[in-house]
């Protein structure tokens, strides 16, 4: 337990350390692309692959692959019911803002830290899907429900998806497993190290993205939403521990997916719906300093 909650600490001492860094102007928020840039081309990859081994394919795959759409279908379903009783855009931006998780980047670097490499599988399967959804479904739904802007075609959203080098490491990690093959040694030994690296990287990048500008009139909205998003993450993790047929070790993940904070690209896609305030970026800061909070206490929970 002890070993664990200096490991907790130490990464939230990485992402304070990333936002002490920009306050001084060490680093500027635009420096985070770059970090992030190497984070989701390199080293974010490689710990996939390193943990590629570990994938086997089975029944047991469908359930966190279909839970990863569910649960952004659910969050996009929550976002507009938020947002009835305001415009169209409201509602269409309020559907993306809420959406989405932030795996590679937040939660991977978690459970890599702290658990066997092969814990790391239903995260991986979550995300599989969870991408497909970040990476263009939940924008195009949220499109088409605003007629004002375009929605994405199926070959965009295939773009972005191959686009994506973790999502083709995923699907080269299915091959594999589908087919029987196993990394060769030497290749895993030259991506072990900067999958070693993927923890700090992310971490630090986390620290230098935070932007908490606040306005009295919005810090009840952000709280309401945040809350909103908490609740049903927290009903969530309580179907997943009592409902699911899946070992334990694999229902401890699947919660600790469902808290992971809202993704990156979620204000981008707000933006793109014709959002003209700040709501979704603060509401993205926000989610990745309450669900360090919570993930910390998972891993603590789930680790000892």
């Amino acid at each position: 337990m002890g070993e664990i909650l200096i490991r907790a600490l130490g990464f939230i001492a990485i992402i304070a350390l990333g936002y002490f860094l920009k306050l001084k102007r060490i680093v500027k928020r635009e420096d985070a692309k770059v970090l992030s840039a190497i984070v989701m081309n390199v080293t974010l990859p490689a710990a996939l692959l390193t943990s590629a081994s570990e994938v086997q394919l089975d029944s047991g795959i469908v359930i966190p692959l279909v839970l990863g759409f569910a649960m952004n279908l659910v969050m996009d379903w929550v976002g507009y019911w938020e947002a009835r009783n305001r415009g169209i855009i409201a509602k269409s931006a309020g559907m993306v803002q809420i959406s989405g998780y932030n795996i590679g980047t937040f939660t991977l670097p978690f459970v890599q830290a702290f658990f066997p490499a092969a814990y790391l599988v239903p995260v991986i399967l979550f995300d599989t899907s969870n991408a497909l959804m970040v990476l263009g479904g939940n924008f195009t739904i949220a499109a088409n429900l605003n007629r004002q802007k375009e929605a994405m075609s199926l070959g965009d959203i295939f773009r972005n998806l191959f686009g994506s080098i973790p999502f083709a490491v995923y699907l080269v990690t299915f091959v594999f497993a589908a087919l029987g093959l196993r990394i060769p040694q030497s290749v895993l030994s030259i991506t072990n190290i900067a999958a070693n690296a993927n923890p700090f990287m992310a971490m630090l990048m986390l620290g230098m993205m935070i932007e908490l500008k606040l306005h009295k009139q919005e810090i009840l909205d952000l709280f309401r939403l945040l809350g909103l998003r908490l609740l049903v993450s927290f009903l969530a993790a309580l179907a997943f521990y009592f409902l699911l047929p899946v070992p334990m070790v694999m229902r401890q993940m699947l919660i600790i997916c469902v808290f992971s904070p809202i993704s990156v690209i979620a204000p981008v896609y707000a933006m793109r719906l014709g959002s003209t305030t700040s709501q979704a970026a603060n509401l993205n800061s926000l989610s990745i300093l309450s669900n360090l909070f919570i993930m910390t206490i998972l891993v603590l929970l789930f680790g000892s």
